[in-house]
């Protein structure tokens, strides 16, 4: 049978798709117990006050690698011979660790967390000092809203705390 008579059948006559699997992070009941606990309170607020959305940050950190990665699936070379060079990594790569704050009002400016120039473990510090600076931030933008806002963090995903 030919691919495309194959890939037919699959298709047409059996009604199936290719799928790639996705990983998603492992939710335990403790965590999905934190999550209806969080969902709970925001619709209580919500329902309190219809302009809390409006009122509501969120936040979270993402690692940026700065080395370029290639994807060996779609990074092909064609040719008549065999290519001498191989791609190397380093074993550690070099990263930068981004913060940010988004609301229905906009995104705050992203905030690097690093020391010296290099990126670092994010420790209770060092985000202590991230919320400092939002704060700030926040302050210069909106100086009539503060106290009003709301920020939700998403590390823990469990409470709210006035700003």
């Amino acid at each position: 049978m030919s691919r495309e008579t194959c890939r037919r059948v699959l298709v047409h006559d059996i009604w199936t798709y290719p799928y790639r699997i996705q990983t998603l992070q492992t939710l335990t009941a403790s965590d999905k117990k934190q999550r209806r606990v969080m969902v709970v309170k925001m619709l209580e607020k919500i329902e309190e006050k219809p302009s809390f959305l409006n009122l509501l940050w969120t936040s979270d950190e993402a690692h940026f690698h700065l080395d370029v990665k290639a994807n060996s699936k779609t990074n092909v070379f064609r040719g008549s011979s065999r290519p001498n060079e191989v791609a190397t990594k380093p074993l550690h790569s070099p990263k930068c660790t981004v913060w940010a704050a988004i609301s229905a009002r906009g995104i705050i400016k992203p905030i690097f967390i690093e020391e010296s120039g290099a990126a670092v473990t994010v420790t209770k510090e060092r985000y202590v000092e991230v919320l400092k600076t939002f704060k700030s931030e926040l302050q210069t933008i909106y100086p009539s809203l503060m106290g009003k806002f709301w920020f939700h963090l998403s590390r823990d995903c469990v409470y709210l705390t006035y700003l």
